[in-house]
């Protein structure tokens, strides 16, 4: 599913009807910041300049971290609709964007499925179908998320963590 989408400041702001939140926090409440060039302003070649590595988990799973800089966001933006989890990470209050981000997903049965460092504030992941266990750490702070992938759809999963 793609989303039209605006870069302010580094900030993703979705507008195709609700607004990326974290911890009941709108990032498109930024005032007086000139926008940077969106997903719709960059030529293929750009694009493709920020081209991310899709890399595989130990058990299969494909997964991709990133998003700093236009053209990883725009990279993301483009190929989101071939992952069923979206999950980001971010300082709350305020909803600076984070990165070094330590997760580990397990399955229902408590296996682990994923263990890795998001080395960008975004981690597109594609889980088969079932429930799952998040854990995120950064700073010290850990946070645990319980959470269900489809094969239809994608889960979103916000993960704000106390300055």
């Amino acid at each position: 599913m793609n989303f039209p989408s605006r870069i302010k400041s580094g900030l993703l702001v979705l507008t195709a009807g609700a607004c990326l939140g974290i911890g009941g926090l709108s990032t498109s409440a930024v005032a007086g910041v000139s926008e940077e060039p969106s997903i719709h302003s960059l030529s293929p070649a750009e694009v493709q300049s920020g081209a991310l590595t899709v890399e595989q988990s130990t058990g299969g799973i494909r997964y991709v971290a990133g998003g700093i800089g236009v053209e990883e966001r725009a990279w993301l933006a483009t190929h989101a609709a071939q992952f069923n989890t979206h999950i980001t990470f971010a300082v709350v209050p305020g909803g600076a964007f984070i990165s070094d981000v330590h997760v580990g997903i397990t399955n229902a049965k408590g296996a682990s499925i994923l263990d890795a460092t998001a080395q960008g504030p975004k981690l597109l992941v594609e889980l088969p179908p079932g429930s799952y266990h998040l854990t995120a750490t950064h700073d010290g702070q850990t946070i645990h998320r319980t959470f269900a992938a489809s094969s239809q759809g994608h889960a979103v999963l916000d993960i704000g963590f106390k300055q």
